[in-house]
């Protein structure tokens, strides 16, 4: 019986050697029938391979006899005994390890256990042996648990008490002799003064006229602005017309060497300014008696500061006194026996 098969290679002879070595068998032992020789190409491009049928002899299967016996069916055959497996010896539960104890470290010997007697001990102070524990207890003094710890500063001293303060009893300022203005002086004074602020009055825009008071001091001239608005002529809380005081008694100045006090008045602020002044320094001392602290007041001019002194002069338990400087100078109310500690910042 005759078989083949085809392989390919690059050239004939590989092609045939490939099935060679595919078949197990030698050159003598097979027919050869080139189908196609192959093709080199042109750097690779256009290239087939070489293609052949090889053929070889196969000998024929063995026919079986009518009338022999048929092999048995894997089924009926006789099943291999199966091996016994023996049982599986039961693990013990391992002991847990014991903890290794620790080494302790070797105590140097005392001298106790030191024999006198022995030869090697050469120092005298080491022949001797310590006493037992007991003695030892015995002749140890007791410390002293009960003793005073020093305070701070290392030394025990008593601080001398202070003696409370005498209260502070506010004594009234002496007042300036009030030297009188001759008449003539005076007249210029006025003049002058009632033409320098109508001026100015009319450079704001505002229509008022300046009148004369009552002279209740002799060396004070009292004006009054008399308008129907005199909103801006007063300013907040009268700055502008403190402002228009301190220019006039400027220009007073330069008229007469004799000194004359200025004040101007409009629609009565200046009485109101001061009755507000002293329900503000009853009101302030109040609360420094109940706080117990200082209370700082607003800056004001010298004139309204001299109504708050005023007012709590006969004032019980509290003292006023004015620190900084212009034009932020203010009233400071403190209890009585306070510490004067207030500095304004522009001062520091």
């Amino acid at each position: 019986m005759q078989k083949s098969i085809e392989a390919t290679g690059v050239n004939r002879d590989a092609a045939i050697e490939k099935a060679l070595m595919q078949l197990g068998l030698e050159r003598d032992d097979v027919s050869v029938e080139v189908l196609d020789n192959g093709k080199k190409g042109l750097f690779g491009f256009g290239a087939s391979p070489a293609r052949v049928r090889v053929t070889y002899e196969v000998p024929d299967a063995p026919v079986p006899k009518p009338g022999a016996p048929k092999p048995a069916p894997a089924a009926h055959r006789a099943e291999a005994p199966k091996p016994v497996e023996s049982p599986r010896p039961e693990r013990k539960p391992r002991p847990a390890p014991k903890p290794e104890a620790k080494a302790e470290p070797e105590r140097p010997a005392r001298l106790s256990h030191i024999d006198p007697a022995d030869p090697r001990l050469t120092t005298p102070h080491l022949v001797k042996a310590a006493p037992p524990r007991e003695e030892q207890k015995q002749d140890k003094p007791q410390q002293r648990y009960d003793r005073e710890r020093p305070r701070r500063g290392g030394y025990d001293r008593e601080r001398p008490r202070r003696e409370p303060r005498p209260p502070r009893v506010s004594q009234p300022r002496e007042e300036k002799p009030v030297i009188p203005v001759s008449p003539e002086a005076m007249e210029k004074v006025t003049a002058e003064a009632i033409r320098f602020i109508s001026g100015l009055l009319e450079q704001m825009g505002v229509k008022a006229e300046v009148q004369v008071r009552e002279q209740l001091i002799a060396d004070q001239l009292r004006l009054e602005i008399i308008g129907e608005d005199m909103g801006p002529v007063i300013g907040r809380r009268g700055d502008t017309l403190d402002a228009i005081q301190y220019l006039t008694s400027l220009v007073m100045s330069r008229v007469t060497e004799e000194h004359v006090r200025l004040s101007i008045d409009t629609e009565n602020y200046r009485v109101k300014r001061a009755e507000s002044l002293e329900r503000l320094a009853r009101k302030m001392a109040g609360k420094a008696v109940q706080y117990r602290k200082p209370m700082v007041l607003e800056p004001m001019n010298p004139y309204e500061r001299r109504i708050i002194h005023s007012t709590l002069q006969d004032y019980a338990g509290v003292t006023a006194y004015s620190t900084g400087s212009e034009p932020g100078r203010r009233v400071v109310i403190a209890p009585e026996g306070a510490r004067r500690g207030y500095r304004p910042r522009g001062n520091r």
